[in-house]
C-alpha cells in the first residue's frame, strides 16, 4: 500500500472484517476475526479512467464538463419533481391509511383539550379491521415465499438424468438457499417487510436488485414505495420515462462510496432535513421525532434515476451513435445541491438494441388503476373507517348511558360546582331552593347501544372479510368425511382473491431471482468467496457459471397453490390415487417424495431406492426378460383387476343383502304398525264398552235410589194417613164424650 493511501475499515455482512484497499496497486487485504488475513492481488481492478471497475460500466461523470453536468442535473431535477407531484394525493392517502391501522396506542376517551375530539369523553380508539386483513395476507405470503429451508428449488424439464448434473444442481440449490438465508440476511427480513407494508398495504412492493460496492455481492433490498418516484400515470416499470430511487445516505457511507470511486468526489453542502407525509405519519405512530437529529447526523438526499440521455460521446460502438436518440443511463445526483455524483451506462454491453437494464421488481397485489396499484388500504379503507366510527359511537353510547350528563336549574345554581362524579357510597349535597330534586337536576336522555348498530357492524365485518379474501375455510366437526375434491372446491371458492395475488407475486419472485443470477454470472467471485460446497466440495468461477447455465432455479412457491392447506389437499388426493388400480402407472417413490414435500417433511432417511437392476447382457435375452416382465406385469394387472372385480362383486352382494334386510325390516315394521293399530282399536273398543257398562251401572244405581226414595215416600204417606185416621177417631171420641149443654 502506498504511503498516502488510507486503509478502509467497515463491517461486511455479519462479521467484522478489516479491509485494506490500495487503489494504486489494486491489492485488497482482508483481516478475519480469528486473526488470519487474506491478500488478493489486483482484486481492486482499475480501468483506464481509474474508476475501479470495468470501463463500460465506469462512472462517466468525470468525463463531462461542468456545463454538461449542470444541464443534465437541471433537466433531471425538473422531471423527477413532476413525477413526485403526480403522486402527491397518493402519498396523502397512504399517510391517512396508516392511521386506520390502530397501531398508535390511544386513550379509551378523549381528555379536555384533546384536538382529536371536540367533547370530553368522546372515544378515540381505532377498529383493527384493516390490520386484521393485512396480517392474514402477510402471514400467508411469508409462509409461501420465505420457507425456512430457502426460497429456491430446481426445475428439471429434461427427461435425461445424469448423476453429475444432478449432484451439481443439488449443490447449487443448497448453496443458493444458504446464500439467501445466511450470507444475505437482508433478503428474508426485507422481503417480509416489503410484503406487509408494500404489497398488501399499499398495493405494490418494490425490490431493488444490484451489486453493492460495499458488501461486494448482489443485494436484493426492499424500496419503500414512497421512496420510489415514478409518474403515477405510468403503467409499469418497463414503459415509464424515469425511475427514481430517493436514497437517504449517511455522511460516513457517502465518504466510503467516494473513496471506492463509485461516486465523483465533490464538496456537498450540509444536508437539509426533508420528511414526506408518509414518513411524518410513521414517525408519529412510532413516537419519534426525526427533526431533532444533529446536523452532523442528517443523511444526504440522493436521486438515483434510470433515465434516457443523449450523450453521443458515450454511444460509440452502438447503432445509435450520432443519431440523436437518447440512451438509458443511471444518474446519481444530490437533491439539495444538484451535483451529479455518477453517470453510468444502463444497458448490457453486448445488447445491440441498448435496452434499459432491469433493476427493480414490482410485487403487486391488485393491478391499477395508477402505477402504485391497489392494496388492502384501498379495498378496506372505507370499511375500516366505518367500523371505527361505529366502534366509537357504540363506546360513547355505552359510556354516556352508564354515566350520563344532564341539565341543572339556574335557580339551584348556588352550589360550588355543577360537576358531579359520585363514587360508591358517597353523596353530594345540592341546593334545590326548596324544590324537589327532580325539578332541579335532569339527566340527558342518552340511549345504550342499539341492536341496529350491532347488526350494522356485523354486516360491515362480513363484507370486509369477503373483500379482503379472508374467508374462513370450513374445518369444524362433522366434515371429516368430505371428499378431497369438495374440500378443494370450497377452499378455492374462499381464496380466489388470494390466489390471483399469489400468482403475480410468484412471477415477481421469479424475476427477482433471474436478476440475482444474472449478477452472479457477471461477478461469480462474489458467490464463491463464501461458498465452498459443490459437486466436488469446491466451487470455481467456471463450475459455478456452468451450473447456473445448466440449471433452472425457480421459487419454491407454486403459482397454482396459494396456501399450505391447498398443498395438503393435493397430497391427500395423490395418496388416495396411489391406493387405486391406477397405482401401477405411478412412480410410487416420486409420489411419496411429493407427498412428503407437501407436508414439509425431509425425505432423507425415509425413502428407499428400488432394487438394483441386473447388468446388461445379451440383447435378445434382455428383450425376452423385458417381455416376460411385461407379461408378468400384465398378469399382475389382470389379477388386480380380477381382485377389484371380486371385491366389487362382494360389495354388490353385500349391498343386495343389505337391501333385502332393509326390505324385510320395512315389512316387519309395516306388520308391527298394522298389529299395533288393531291392538289400539281393540283397546279403544274395550275402553268404550267398559265406559258404557260403568254408565249403565251408575244409571241402575240411580234408578234403585229413586225406587227406594219412592218407597220411603209411600211409607211416609201411609204413616201420615194413619196418623190422620187416629186423630179423626180421637176427635170423634172426644165429641162423643163431651156433655151436652142444657137447653134453655
Amino acid at each position: 500500500m502506498t504511503a498516502d493511501a488510507e486503509p478502509l475499515r467497515f463491517t461486511i455482512e455479519d462479521e467484522t472484517e478489516t479491509v485494506l484497499v490500495d487503489p494504486d496497486t489494486g491489492t485488497v487485504t482482508t483481516t478475519n476475526p480469528d486473526g488470519s488475513a487474506v491478500v488478493n492481488l489486483d482484486a481492486y481492478r482499475t480501468s483506464k479512467d481509474g474508476q475501479g471497475e470495468d470501463d463500460f460500466y465506469a462512472n462517466l461523470a468525470s468525463r463531462l464538463t461542468t456545463e454538461q453536468l449542470s444541464k443534465i442535473a437541471n433537466e433531471l431535477h425538473d422531471g423527477v419533481s413532476a413525477d413526485d407531484r403526480s403522486r402527491s394525493e397518493w402519498l396523502q392517502i397512504k399517510a391517512r391509511g396508516l392511521k386506520l391501522l390502530g397501531l398508535k396506542l390511544e386513550e379509551p376517551k378523549a381528555d379536555v383539550g384533546d384536538t382529536s375530539s371536540s367533547v370530553e369523553g368522546i372515544s378515540s380508539v381505532t377498529n383493527p379491521l384493516l390490520l386484521d386483513a393485512l396480517l392474514r395476507g402477510w402471514a400467508n405470503a411469508v409462509g409461501e415465499f420465505l420457507p425456512a429451508d430457502g426460497p429456491v428449488k430446481i426445475k428439471n424439464d429434461s427427461t435425461v438424468e445424469t448423476q453429475v448434473g444432478d449432484e451439481q444442481a443439488d449443490a447449487l440449490e443448497r448453496d443458493i438457499n444458504h446464500y439467501l438465508t445466511k450470507r444475505a440476511p437482508e433478503y428474508y427480513s426485507g422481503t417480509s417487510h416489503m410484503l406487509l407494508w408494500g404489497t398488501y398495504f399499499g398495493g405494490s412492493g418494490f425490490k431493488k436488485v444490484y451489486r453493492c460496492p460495499l458488501r461486494r455481492r448482489p443485494v436484493s433490498e426492499p424500496v419503500e414505495s414512497e421512496d420510489l418516484i415514478v409518474s403515477n400515470t405510468a403503467k409499469d416499470l418497463a414503459s415509464c420515462s424515469r425511475v427514481t430511487h430517493q436514497i437517504k445516505m449517511q455522511p460516513s457511507v457517502m465518504k466510503r462510496m467516494q473513496f471506492l470511486k463509485a461516486y465523483r468526489k465533490t464538496s456537498l453542502p450540509e444536508p437539509t432535513p426533508e420528511i414526506n407525509p408518509v414518513a411524518a405519519t410513521i414517525a408519529q405512530q412510532q413516537g419519534t421525532n426525526p427533526s431533532i437529529e444533529r446536523s452532523e447526523d442528517q443523511p444526504y438526499n440522493l436521486y438515483e434515476t434510470q433515465c434516457r440521455l443523449d450523450l453521443p460521446e458515450f454511444a460509440q460502438g452502438t447503432q445509435f451513435h450520432n443519431e440523436g436518440i437518447p440512451l438509458p443511463y443511471l444518474v446519481t445526483m444530490d437533491k439539495d445541491s444538484k451535483d451529479i455524483l455518477a453517470i453510468r451506462r444502463d444497458w448490457e454491453e453486448d445488447d445491440k438494441e441498448c435496452e434499459r437494464m432491469q433493476m427493480y421488481v414490482r410485487w403487486p397485489y391488485i393491478p391499477g388503476p395508477g402505477f402504485y396499484g391497489t392494496g388492502l388500504l384501498n379495498v378496506l379503507g372505507n370499511c375500516s373507517a366505518a367500523m371505527t366510527a361505529a366502534w366509537r359511537e357504540a363506546l360513547d353510547a355505552g359510556m354516556f348511558a352508564s354515566f350520563p350528563g344532564g341539565l341543572i336549574s339556574k335557580l339551584a345554581g348556588r352550589q360550588n360546582s355543577s360537576v358531579f362524579r359520585q363514587g360508591m357510597g358517597t353523596f353530594t349535597p345540592i341546593e334545590t331552593n326548596n324544590m324537589p330534586i327532580n325539578n332541579v337536576v335532569m339527566p340527558m336522555p342518552y340511549k345504550d347501544v342499539t341492536p341496529g348498530l350491532m347488526a350494522l357492524m356485523d354486516k360491515i365485518t362480513a363484507q370486509a372479510g369477503k373483500l379482503g379474501g379472508a374467508a374462513e375455510i370450513p374445518s369444524a366437526e362433522g366434515i371429516q368425511n368430505v371428499p378431497v375434491g369438495t374440500m378443494l372446491a370450497q377452499i378455492e371458492q374462499a381464496t380466489k382473491v388470494m390466489l390471483a395475488a399469489h400468482k403475480g407475486q410468484h412471477t415477481a419472485q421469479s424475476e427477482e431471482f433471474d436478476l440475482i443470477f444474472k449478477l452472479f454470472r457477471r461477478h461469480p467471485e462474489d458467490f464463491i468467496r463464501g461458498e465452498k460446497a459443490g459437486p466436488d466440495n469446491t466451487w470455481t468461477e467456471a463450475t459455478f457459471v456452468a451450473a447456473l447455465d445448466n440449471t433452472k432455479l425457480v421459487p419454491v412457491s407454486d403459482p397454482n397453490v396459494p396456501s399450505h392447506i391447498h398443498r395438503i389437499a393435493k397430497a391427500l388426493s395423490l395418496a388416495q390415487l396411489a391406493t387405486t388400480p391406477l397405482a401401477v402407472y405411478l412412480n410410487l417413490k416420486e409420489a411419496t417424495r411429493r407427498i412428503l414435500a407437501a407436508i414439509r417433511e425431509d425425505p432423507n432417511g425415509l425413502l428407499i431406492d428400488p432394487p438394483p437392476q441386473s447388468p446388461q447382457g445379451d440383447p435378445a435375452k434382455m428383450l425376452s426378460a423385458q417381455a416376460q416382465q411385461m407379461g408378468a406385469q400384465a398378469k399382475m394387472a389382470g389379477v388386480q383387476v380380477q381382485a377389484v372385480a371380486l371385491q366389487q362383486k362382494g360389495e354388490t352382494e353385500a349391498q343386495k343383502l343389505d337391501d333385502e334386510k332393509g326390505i324385510q325390516t320395512v315389512e316387519l315394521a309395516k306388520e308391527f304398525v298394522i298389529h299395533q293399530h288393531d291392538a289400539d282399536k281393540e283397546a279403544r273398543q274395550a275402553a268404550r264398552d267398559q265406559a258404557m257398562e260403568t254408565a249403565q251401572h251408575s244409571l241402575a244405581e240411580r234408578r234403585h235410589g229413586l225406587d227406594v226414595a219412592g218407597l220411603g215416600l209411600d211409607l211416609a204417606q201411609q204413616r201420615h194417613d194413619s196418623a190422620m185416621d187416629v186423630a179423626g177417631h180421637a176427635l170423634d171420641v172426644h165429641q162423643a164424650l163431651k156433655p151436652e149443654k142444657p137447653k134453655g
